[in-house]
């Protein structure tokens, strides 16, 4: 806006009224600048949640539980064949492994049902529980544990990768000195899910 029109002095002859004129310079939005970097390495999986069918999803969790189950034991040689397998029906990717990386989901009544069909040849019985508190169970060193005849499973979130492949945060615990966790790496293999590999952090006790 101008200055208000100032009154020139009498005079014999007319004088414009000098205005001094205020220049604004227009704001200018800063200009977004793409930067485009190569991903860093982590160690925790990148958190992407896909639609994946029941029967897809149930083979996923059945792979991974019969690994943790029977070969990352924790024991060393032949799997202690717990007779009782708690599973918690509220995904979580911490695992006590770092920060969640997708928010935990709950397991469908369906998919626990799958999940149970799909490991009906194995040597336990399944329970789903929504916490470890609901374990029934004795006191030992702070963690409930079956009377010492169960493990206590936690399951993450299923994350497709770009190259075909699943990430799976998974967490045992059977004990005070006895748990194991990783985010194990799964393949489709001949039409069967299968572990592959694992990546971050992993705990071992």
């Amino acid at each position: 806006a101008l200055d208000s029109p100032v009154e020139a002095p009498a005079t014999s002859a007319p004088v414009e009224p000098t205005v001094e004129a205020t220049v604004t310079e227009p704001a200018v939005e800063p200009t977004a600048v793409e930067v485009t970097e190569e991903a860093a390495p982590t160690s925790t999986p990148v958190g992407k949640l896909e639609p994946l069918s029941i029967e897809t999803a149930s083979q996923i969790y059945a792979a991974a539980i019969r690994q943790m189950y029977g070969v990352e034991h924790s024991f060393g040689g032949d799997p202690p064949e717990f007779p009782l397998v708690f599973i918690r029906s509220i995904t979580d990717d911490g695992s006590q492994l770092y920060a969640p990386v997708t928010p935990p989901q709950k397991l469908t009544t369906a998919l626990q049902q799958a999940i149970a069909t799909e490991l009906a040849d194995q040597p336990f019985e399944i329970f789903w529980v929504e916490s470890i508190d609901e374990l029934p169970s004795e006191e030992a060193g702070g963690i409930k544990i079956a009377e010492g005849q169960g493990i206590f499973i936690t399951p993450g979130n299923i994350m497709p990768q770009e190259d075909g492949t699943v990430q799976l945060p998974f967490y045992m615990l059977c004990g005070t000195l006895c748990l194991s966790g990783k985010t194990y790496v799964l393949e489709q293999i001949d039409g069967a899910w299968q572990v592959t590999g694992s990546v971050g952090a992993e705990v071992m006790g």
